[in-house]
């Protein structure tokens, strides 16, 4: 099945599109192949879990790399912890479509981990893999070769140079420094913020931990301060 978005691409190419389009290409609801189901966690951002069928299914998001936060023997990566915040809070709870790539695809179904390979299609059509690359939370994962490769390697470019999210330099520079990041830190899981001198304030795990300069900047973030 060729999906809308690879029939506008075919008819007006590539940069066309996106300047018709800058948030997003997406697939319309007859080439998402499964009914609705539901996130029920979040591993990182680019990891998740779905109940399909009445039992939970690990899904790996195709055609983008979020950096690390929770594999064993690998140290937090920056923006790591911020592309976790993001997915969570916008597909956690929340219901989904899967859409799939063609039979025979190289690189299979599914990961050397057992992990099923999916776009996530959120509620309004919007591609979320491509939101991830598109906003800088991850870089084009193109081992293998998917469907939307251009659009996707197009999007992080434009991230690229505008500088968003984990292609910020000067939000890379701070957090290699201890005192640019901040000493607020914020836990991504709880949404809860720990000043330093709290109870609990060294006890956030290093793969949940987000850092603030200020008390302000984690309350805009949506975060609560811890009440101890």
């Amino acid at each position: 099945m060729i999906s809308s978005c690879s029939k506008i691409i075919g008819a007006l190419g590539i940069a066309a599109v996106l300047a018709a389009f800058p948030t997003t290409c997406t697939p319309s609801r007859a080439d998402t192949q499964t009914e609705p189901v539901v996130v029920s966690t979040v591993f990182d951002g680019d990891t998740i879990v779905v109940v399909r069928g009445g039992r939970e299914v690990t899904i790996r998001l195709i055609g983008v790399d979020t950096p690390e936060t929770g594999r064993p023997d690998t140290p937090v990566q920056f923006y790591g912890p911020e592309a976790s915040d993001f997915t969570r809070r916008a597909l956690l709870g929340n219901k989904v479509r899967l859409e799939f790539e063609a039979p025979g695809r190289p690189g299979g179904a599914t990961d050397k981990y057992g992990r099923t390979l999916a776009y996530i299609i959120t509620g309004d059509g919007t591609n979320f893999n491509l939101e991830l690359v598109r906003l800088g939370y991850g870089r084009t994962y193109t081992k293998y070769p998917f469907q939307y490769q251009r659009a996707f390697e197009k999007a992080e470019a434009v991230a690229r140079k505008a500088g968003l999210g984990m292609w910020d330099k000067n939000k890379r520079a701070a957090w290699s420094d201890p005192v640019r990041r901040g000493k607020v830190i914020g836990n991504i899981r709880s949404h809860i913020y720990h000043l330093p001198g709290q109870d609990g304030y060294d006890r956030v795990r290093e793969r949940n931990r987000i850092y603030f300069p200020t008390e302000e900047e984690a309350q805009k973030a949506g975060f609560w301060k811890a009440r101890n």
